[in-house]
């Protein structure tokens, strides 16, 4: 019912080839809204979710600025491209939501700033001067380079059963590559605690890696 058609009314005619149905959608983030509001067009729908709101990873709240003005700030839309999100892009212009152009940009600072860097430039990626003179700094920069050169690679050779954590520990990386990058990463990324993510299976990780 959902491959990637370019607009919103060529997703309808998947929908309206079915007898009218009761349809259960569980979760109310943006594949579960899109879901329910595609399959409503023709079926009767029911959006079940735990939380008390609508959105899911897509969640505005309002926050006070230094001049205490109230401004609404979008906490966990993260990742948005139109070459990987199609479906998405379509909905967006089917129902004439703007969007705009922007950077992602990505820094840890660990230890009350004692050890910080950042990926906006080279001295960004040195970071405090004391890692210059820190072989664990780089090398947690060589993994990195080795991570993104290989991983897309190995996506297709890695088991469904294997986690990230068994993947990192067969390829050997640094504790510094895994706890001062890829699992900070990975943890805003997908809105989850670092200790969560070793447990991802590593195939779909290293898949959205090579997509983004």
């Amino acid at each position: 019912i959902l491959p990637a058609y370019r607009t919103g009314q060529s997703w309808l005619k998947g929908a309206s080839r079915l007898s009218s149905l009761k349809i259960a959608v569980i979760g109310s983030g943006i594949s579960g809204l899109s879901a329910a509001w595609l399959l409503s067009q023709r079926h009767e729908v029911t959006l079940f979710e735990a939380e008390g709101r609508l959105g899911g990873h897509s969640n505005t709240v309002e926050a006070q600025d230094c001049d205490g003005r109230i401004v609404p700030i979008d906490t966990g839309f993260i990742v948005y491209n139109t070459a990987a999100y199609p479906n998405l892009v379509a909905l967006f212009e089917h129902l004439k939501v703007p969007t705009s152009e922007t950077e992602m940009g990505f820094g840890v600072s660990l230890d009350d700033g004692q050890y910080e860097y950042a990926g906006g430039s080279l001295a960004q990626i040195i970071g405090n001067a004391g890692n210059i003179a820190s072989a664990g700094h780089w090398r947690m920069l060589a993994d990195i380079a080795r991570f993104y050169r290989t991983a897309a690679a190995e996506a297709a050779t890695v088991g469904d059963d294997v986690t990230l954590g068994d993947y990192l520990r067969q390829q050997r990386y640094s504790t510094n590559f895994i706890e001062r990058h890829l699992l900070p990463m990975a943890a805003a990324i997908w809105s989850s605690a670092p200790g969560q993510m070793t447990a991802y299976p590593v195939r779909a990780f290293l898949r959205f890696f090579d997509n983004h």
